[in-house]
């Protein structure tokens, strides 16, 4: 796939994601309740898990990655011969 038309989908299908989170936190019926909460709030509520759990995501993974790797090797100096 071409960079020109990779670019234009990914503009347009975030055009796409903003006009339709737009409509699910703002135009979103009141009546319509799941676990207690309304649409509107979980407009709100998604959003905010999905980024903690990344963050999450990524501590974890260096936390991982200095858990698992073996420590680096004692530098030894060669003697220069001047």
């Amino acid at each position: 796939m071409r960079d020109r038309s990779l670019g234009v989908l990914i503009f347009v299908v975030s055009i796409v994601a903003m006009i339709g989170y737009f409509c699910w936190l703002f135009l979103s019926p009141e009546d319509v309740v799941f676990l207690g909460k309304t649409l509107s709030e979980w407009a709100i509520i998604v959003p905010v898990i999905i980024i903690i759990y990344a963050v999450l995501f990524v501590v974890a993974w260096i936390g991982w990655a200095l858990a698992s790797t073996a420590p680096p090797l004692p530098v030894t100096g060669e003697p220069s011969e001047d």
